[in-house]
């Protein structure tokens, strides 16, 4: 077994650090928080929940006076939501317990959510750098700089569903190098459930699927034949002999997948049917879109977040111990810039900086 493949406790006071940042960070975007709906796909999302909560039903009726902005009508002409199911699933507790408390707002209660997840992930950056081998301190920095000098800290005030989307890949990754360390599939039923979520915040996330299925082969191809190449014919019986890994990835992931048919079935009466409009496609000038998503300067991502213009030599020093880990986030990012900059709104339109970028 290569050093790659050595496990890297995370150790109790590890856990303690990263429990710490959770809740440094939720106080600062606390500190921030304005509980105000301040965009019509916050709006969206919010009344499909608040439907739920107390009517049991998934219509946003509520936004009729919209018109077609961010719903589509159904065969029984109630206006559903174009959006996922992933926002409204996991704010649906805290519009619930708001809901038994009358001296809290529904609005307000639905908006901690963004919060909670920023805030978790950057529990879960430490941990991850903790897993490479990095120092404490070198770990707090990285997960400190994400919390507070990137678009996290402005995306923590709103319903916008970005944020759920990148906790959601961040603890799909995170969980990706659990299992590359212990073999535990445990892992890996947790690095899919996390993926399967932030597909349901956002379909888009579908593209991100090979990168994470190419990383589970890689590591399972090493830990068949450490420290040697493997020939290409002998890929499928390796594959044959160890399909309990991919089993305990694709099982929530495969879920999550009929969950979404499901949505666009009882929203629109077709499983294949999500709502969007004509208007509403890949049909951006890609180099503009590319240009304005990393560096223009209306809503280029270095303008809003320079503190990422670190990741340039610290990915070239990760590359060193941890090359696997710097390509699946370089083919991360990258598919995320081609695709956005082909989008018709690609910068997000009523936000703060390139929002599609918040992962």
């Amino acid at each position: 077994m290569d050093h790659e493949l050595r496990i890297l406790n995370i150790t109790a006071k590890d856990r303690h650090i990263a429990f710490l940042i959770f809740g440094f960070l939720l106080s600062c975007y606390l500190f921030t928080f304005t509980g105000v709906l301040e965009s019509s796909d916050g709006m969206a999302m919010f009344a499909t929940a608040e439907s739920m909560v107390r009517r049991g039903e998934i219509d946003s009726n509520q936004l009729l006076w919209m018109g077609l902005q961010q719903g589509s009508f159904g065969p029984d002409g109630e206006l559903y939501s174009r959006k996922g199911l992933g926002m409204p699933l996991l704010v649906l507790p805290l519009i619930w317990l708001a809901q038994q408390w009358p001296a809290i707002g529904l609005v307000q209660a639905a908006m901690l959510l963004n919060p909670l997840l920023l805030a978790w992930s950057g529990g879960l950056l430490y941990r991850t750098g903790r897993r490479f081998g990095w120092s404490r301190a070198a770990a707090l920095m990285v997960a400190l700089s994400f919390g507070l000098a990137t678009l996290a800290w402005p995306y923590a005030q709103t319903f916008f569903s970005d944020p759920m989307s990148a906790w959601g890949l961040m603890g799909a990754f995170y969980c990706m190098v659990g299992f590359r360390q212990t073999g535990r599939k445990r892992y890996l039923l947790m690095s899919g459930l996390s993926w399967g979520l932030a597909y349901l915040s956002r379909s888009i996330n579908l593209i991100t699927l090979p990168i994470y299925l190419i990383a589970l082969l890689n590591i399972i191809m090493r830990y068949a034949r450490p420290g040697r190449g493997t020939p290409l014919h002998a890929v499928w019986p390796v594959l044959m002999r160890n399909w309990r890994p991919f089993a305990s990835f694709m099982i929530p992931v495969v879920a999550a997948g009929l969950a979404s048919l499901w949505w666009n079935w009882v929203r629109y009466g077709s499983m294949w049917q999500s709502g969007y409009v004509e208007s509403e496609s890949f049909s951006a000038d890609w180099i503009m879109g590319i240009y304005g998503l990393l560096i223009g300067p209306g809503r280029g991502l270095l303008w809003y977040s320079p503190v990422l213009l670190l990741a340039i030599p610290g990915a070239w020093l990760l590359w060193r111990t941890r090359p696997w880990a710097v390509a699946m986030c370089v083919a991360l990012v990258g598919v995320y810039v081609l695709v956005y900059g082909k989008w018709y709104m690609w910068h997000g339109g009523y936000s703060w900086g390139p929002r599609f970028m918040v992962v």
